[in-house]
C-alpha cells in the first residue's frame, strides 16, 4: 500500500510539474511571444508516465470506476464475486499490458526513435510505465486475495460469518 501511495504520489508531483510548466508556457508567450521549446513534447510524453503511474493506487484502494447501478440490489456474496471479476480483470489487464509494453521497448530501444525538438528517446517512458504495470499487476493479486476471502465469508442475506 506504501508503495502504491508514493509512487502515484510521485505521477501526482509530476503532473504538477507539467501543469506548471505549460503555465509558464503560456505566460511567457503572453509576455515575450515565445513558449517554452517542446512543451508539448513533454506533456505528451510525462502525462503518458503519470497516467500509468496512478493505476496501482487505484487498483489497491478500490478506486476504479464502478456502476453501482448494476449491483445495488446484490446480496453481499454477488458484490463480492462482481469484485473478484474486477480484480482478475485488472490482473489480466496488467499481464497484457507489461507483455506489450516490454515488446515496445524492445523495438524503441532497437530503431532508437527521438521527439522531433528535444531528441528525447521515446524508450525513455517505458522502463516507469512497466513499473507501474507491474504494481498494478500486484495490487490486483493483492486485492483478488482479499475478495476471494470476503466471498468466502459473505452470505446473501446480507451478513457476515
Amino acid at each position: 500500500m506504501r508503495i502504491t501511495r508514493g509512487w502515484a504520489l510521485l505521477g501526482g508531483v509530476l503532473t504538477m510539474g507539467l501543469a506548471l510548466m505549460t503555465a509558464g508556457s503560456a505566460v511567457s508567450n503572453l509576455l515575450i511571444g515565445k513558449p517554452f521549446a517542446a512543451d508539448y513534447e513533454l506533456v505528451k510524453h510525462v502525462i503518458a508516465i503519470a497516467i500509468f503511474m496512478f493505476l496501482p493506487y487505484c487498483q489497491i484502494t478500490g478506486a476504479n470506476v464502478s456502476v453501482d447501478i448494476f449491483t445495488e440490489r446484490m446480496g453481499p456474496r454477488k458484490k463480492a464475486a462482481m469484485a473478484v471479476l474486477s480484480s482478475v480483470l485488472a490482473l489480466a489487464f496488467a499481464v497484457l499490458m507489461l507483455v506489450q509494453m516490454y515488446g515496445g521497448l524492445k523495438s524503441y530501444l532497437k530503431y532508437r526513435e527521438v521527439t522531433p525538438v528535444l531528441n528525447l528517446p521515446l524508450w525513455t517512458a517505458f522502463p516507469p510505465i512497466l513499473l507501474s504495470l507491474a504494481l498494478l499487476a500486484l495490487a490486483a493479486c493483492a486485492t483478488l486475495m482479499a475478495q476471494l476471502r470476503a466471498v468466502r465469508s459473505a452470505h446473501d442475506d446480507g451478513t457476515s460469518a
